[in-house]
């Protein structure tokens, strides 16, 4: 064999391993690549939960009697009288209070109330024992405690209540704040 028949060989045998070498990285580099999976992320985004006063509480106008009682206005507002209050005429009308809730359909939702409810005006405090419904039908003896909105994402909820009048109560106007507070479950 010359020199130059031996320097093809051996270049061509460099020239083999070099392939060799380079393919079996490659195979090499295959094998060790790392596997993937994905996972989708989600979020849903709900309408928020609102409350909204369409009426308030009216307990109209009424007389104090020599002996204490109650006015009461029920859900449908209904107005009656125990004790010595009697029925006065004035200008308001008696009426529940109604408060509107507004969210996302179908959805549930938790009611709170302000607690130690009083009237106040020139004469003694007159305390406010609420109760209410989300029908407005009446008849209600305690506080609603939850909800649930409709298909439209919609319900109203009623408040009504009895009123503690004092003994010859001072005449004049009261005033209180009734508060209810809606929570989404």
């Amino acid at each position: 064999m010359n020199k130059i028949t031996a320097a093809k060989q051996n270049s061509l045998k460099i020239a083999l391993v070099s392939v060799l070498a380079l393919g079996a990285t490659t195979l090499s580099g295959g094998a060790s690549a790392a596997n993937n999976a994905s996972a989708t992320a989600t979020a849903t985004v709900v309408t928020p939960i609102a409350i909204t006063k369409s009426a308030d509480l009216v307990f109209g106008s009424f007389y104090p009697g020599a002996t204490t009682g109650t006015v009461d206005i029920n859900t449908n507002g209904a107005r009656t009288f125990t004790g010595g209050p009697v029925t006065a005429s004035g200008a308001a009308a008696p009426a529940a209070a109604k408060f509107d809730v507004t969210g996302q359909a179908s959805s549930t939702y938790t009611i709170a109330y302000a607690a130690g409810v009083t009237l106040t005006g020139p004469g003694a405090p007159m305390a406010l024992t609420q109760i209410s419904d989300l029908t407005g039908a009446g008849g209600a003896t305690t506080l609603a405690a939850a909800g649930a909105l409709s298909a439209g994402g919609t319900q109203s909820i009623y408040i009504g209540g009895s009123l503690a009048v004092g003994i010859n109560q001072v005449s004049g106007a009261y005033t209180g704040n009734i508060t209810a507070t809606v929570v989404y479950n």
